[in-house]
């Protein structure tokens, strides 16, 4: 192998003994990649805007804290982790900085709607991967693809659902739905009693064949044998569905909290199935099990080093923008008996992102799963 380094993260339990040299606590990946191409949304996304979806590094403002791509590549001494995409405010071009090979951008979606430019525009996670495919294939065995997709679409879903209480409402929802699902088939199903509940579900398993078909096309179709693709964690353990949570039980009770949330889990649960019966024993895919991995991070906080996994620190800090949420302007405001560095061991940045330390955490889990596939 042609480098070693240092097992630097705090979370990698799953790495066996026999990857762990005598010295110093190194160890020597299985495979070398030479290159890792990344598409997805603001939890991939590298820059796109000036910025990172996470905490802003008052000390280095321009490079910022890393954010998971960033610690996968740097691990694999690939480089390359600057935003392909810039926004001039009113659309997308490519960066004038050359190599790099994050096509990820902030707010992208698999299923982009009409109102952000459609399944045309970069904000589509399919068309990233296309425009990747295009700029770096075809791909080598020393080339890593990492994809992330699906948060945004699962919160769309819940939102147009919640919102579906008058006909204009209900309207809006069907419209969402057609979206992926043909009207023939649609119809039919909403016109039953729990024709809503069940429809979700189906744009749910569809949304994961288009986000699979895209992974098939664009990636292992242009030569990718390592691609890691993570599935979609459950949205409402974050800050701001818990917030949506809470707005619910005030109004109508904690039963009725309780029912959306399970609803809102069933259909990620829905995503999650179809995209692991997709991907199945194909070798050239690890499946990242963020969805795991994540509920057990905010269920079990202490044993990731995690001292508050359901509020947003910005949000506390009274700083709610993410572009004004520094790591300076955090440590001057505490909360009540904390200290300068406290939002350090914070899970959410603000009510959607994680901290630095909850970008280390979903490395740890993509490390996990190159490990199981014998890339690591």
């Amino acid at each position: 192998m042609k480098h070693t380094r240092r097992l630097h993260l705090a979370v990698l339990a799953s790495l066996t003994a026999a990857l762990i040299t005598a010295c110093g606590g190194a160890f020597t990946s299985k495979v070398d990649f030479d290159r890792v191409v990344v598409a997805g949304d603001s939890l991939a996304d590298a820059g796109t805007f000036g910025l990172k979806f996470t905490v802003q590094n008052s000390a280095a403002p321009a490079a910022g804290f890393p954010i998971w791509p960033e610690i996968v590549a740097d691990e694999y001494d690939a480089g390359g982790q600057c935003n392909y995409y810039t926004s001039n405010g009113a659309t997308f071009v490519p960066n004038a900085t050359a190599g790099c090979t994050n096509y990820a951008i902030g707010g992208a979606r698999i299923v982009n709607p009409a109102a952000q430019g459609g399944n045309t525009s970069p904000l589509s996670i399919p068309t990233q991967l296309a425009v990747a495919a295009a700029e770096e294939g075809p791909y080598s065995k020393t080339d890593l693809v990492l994809v992330d997709g699906g948060g945004n679409d699962a919160a769309d879903l819940a939102t147009a659902f919640l919102q579906a209480t008058d006909p204009a409402g209900v309207t809006a929802y069907r419209a969402f739905l057609l979206q992926q699902i043909p009207a023939a088939t649609l119809d039919p199903i909403l016109a039953q009693a729990d024709g809503p509940v069940v429809a979700g579900g189906l744009y749910m398993r569809t949304l994961a064949d288009t986000y699979y078909d895209a992974i098939r096309t664009h990636v292992l179709g242009r030569g990718a044998s390592h691609v890691a693709v993570l599935n979609m964690p459950d949205i409402t353990l974050t800050p701001r569905f818990r917030a949506v949570l809470a707005q619910i039980e005030q109004a109508n009770g904690a039963a009725a909290a309780a029912q959306v949330q399970g609803l809102i889990r069933q259909w990620i649960g829905a995503f999650n199935t179809r995209l692991d019966d997709r991907i199945g024993n194909d070798s050239r895919v690890a499946l990242v099990d963020f969805n795991a991995d994540f509920t057990d991070e905010v269920q079990n906080p202490a044993k990731y080093g995690v001292t508050n996994a359901t509020q947003s620190a910005c949000e506390v800090a009274g700083i709610p923008a993410i572009q004004a949420c520094s790591s300076a302007a955090l440590d001057a405001n505490p909360p009540a008996g904390a200290r300068a560095g406290w939002w350090q061991t914070w899970a959410f940045s603000d009510s959607f992102h994680p901290t630095p330390l909850g970008h280390r955490l979903l490395a740890d889990s993509v490390f996990r799963a190159l490990d199981a596939a014998g890339w690591l």
